[in-house]
């Protein structure tokens, strides 16, 4: 069983809290790390041992295996280097940096403390995710002529005036949103061979921003759009691919097939354990699958699903965006 020391107890820190507790057996989320009185009077209702720092934890609870990031974007980078320079593995939220060049050092470190660094890209390890991934890795369907990814959010009125509106502390709607799209575009046809970007910004006091790409391939394009959006819309994430003989569509809530030859069906993308996340992604099994995952390779009884070289890739191209 791994023991977690857990780095940040905001919403995504008590979404992985939450999760663990599922995962009796494989992860023990033993003490906590962050700063003010909220993130103590977190950890106290967690029943958990508070610290202000990795090197604090570490140096008083010597019982760590596993160092869990999940701070604001802009602490990610010290984070894991500070826990990996102690020989812990790690887990780190996604963006694992706001730049290629600072991801290439966590990497580095990683290899030269002989330790692992698993970011976190949640969709990869999704029912979803899955299925898609299959219809083209496959050629059931024939070959891909297109697809278009979604991820629209109303302007996170929560983050006014913190790190999130920030662009140096978040990397903004590109690597805050976007880079969910762009992972399963990577995964699913490799590094884009032509990127064409361009960002709308609206009034400045509201923070609304909307992103289009088109990234290029030898035989097709992928579109993509990502908004923080100054309109009280519902949280979205879609996407279609169009294959030479099917369509297949994720509306947000179940993924449909629809074969040129046959009926149309529904894969089954449910999940055996859903758990609450209190954040404005409804009860899913999408994060503990994820962290079961994780912690499966660094058991060593898997493979990553996000190979650090596509990490990087995607970071550059993030970067440019």
């Amino acid at each position: 069983m791994k023991q977690i020391l857990l780095v940040g107890l905001g919403g995504m820190g008590k979404v992985h809290y939450a999760n663990y507790q599922h995962l009796d057996g494989m992860a023990h989320v033993v003490a906590a790390v962050g700063s003010g009185d909220a993130d103590r009077k977190t950890a106290a209702s967690f029943s958990l041992p508070f610290f202000t720092s990795i090197t604090e934890a570490v140096r008083h609870h010597g019982e760590i295996d596993v160092v869990d990031i999940t701070t604001p974007s802009f602490l990610h980078v010290a984070g894991c280097l500070e826990a990996l320079q102690w020989g812990r593995d790690v887990i780190c939220e996604k963006p694992l940096a706001l730049c290629r060049q600072d991801a290439q050092r966590i990497f580095d470190a990683s290899h030269r403390a002989g330790r692992l660094v698993l970011p976190a890209h949640v969709l990869r390890y999704t029912h979803e995710y899955a299925v898609l991934h299959d219809l083209v890795a496959s050629g059931r369907y024939g070959r891909v002529l297109g697809a278009s990814f979604t991820r629209l959010s109303t302007v996170p009125a929560w983050a006014r005036g913190g790190w999130l509106f920030d662009p140096k502390k978040s990397g903004g709607v590109s690597f805050d949103l976007h880079i969910h799209d762009l992972d399963m575009i990577v995964g699913l046809f490799g590094k884009p061979g032509k990127v064409e970007s361009r960002m709308e910004r609206g009034d400045a006091r509201v923070g609304d921003t909307y992103l289009t790409v088109s990234y290029g391939y030898k035989d097709i394009d992928v579109r993509a759009e990502a908004g923080w959006i100054n309109a009280p819309i519902p949280f979205t994430a879609t996407w279609r691919v169009v294959f030479a003989k099917a369509l297949a569509v994720n509306d947000g809530k179940a993924v449909r097939v629809y074969p040129a030859d046959g009926a149309a069906y529904e894969p089954d993308i449910s999940y055996p354990v859903t758990v609450s996340t209190g954040i404005n992604v409804p009860p899913t099994g999408w994060y503990y699958e994820e962290l079961k995952r994780l912690l499966m390779i660094l058991e060593g009884r898997s493979e990553p699903l996000v190979r650090t070289e596509e990490v990087l890739a995607e970071l550059g191209i993030l970067e440019t965006l």
